[in-house]
Order: structure tokens, then sequence, then C-alpha cells
């Protein structure tokens, strides 16, 4: 799962399971956000995966409220 961390100027800073990777901000589609989950579509641009962004929010979500419930 590819996973947008942040931006510096013209590149993006992608997380994989075990990796870190640099892409130009080109290769993104504009509506890509910090945070989202990112599949690569058929033309070679990086797109927003929203079910994946949602699902990856919502257990990141349930690990915080575990943590502060204790």
């Amino acid at each position: 799962m590819l996973t947008v961390d942040r931006f510096e100027e013209d590149k993006a800073v992608i997380f994989d399971d075990d990796r870190q990777m640099i892409i130009g901000r080109d290769k993104l589609s504009p509506d890509v956000k910090e945070g989202d989950v990112i599949i690569i579509s058929d033309s070679g641009v990086y797109i927003p995966d929203n079910a994946g962004t949602e699902r990856t929010r919502k257990d990141n979500l349930g690990l915080l409220q575990k943590l502060l419930n204790k």
C-alpha cells in the first residue's frame, strides 16, 4: 500500500510498507493529498484510492482510541 507522507517542493514522499520513495509531483493527480493511499492508474499517474484511504484512517483512529483509553 502506497501512502503519501508529505510534499517537499516538487516532490512527494511516499511510504510503502517497508520503504520510502520520492517521486515527482507531476506523477500525481492534482487531487492527491498528504495522508492519501494512492494507486497507479492505467495512464501511469498516481491517483487517490479513496476506499484505501478511508480504511487506513479508520484503522488509525481505532488505534489512537485504544491508546488514549489505556
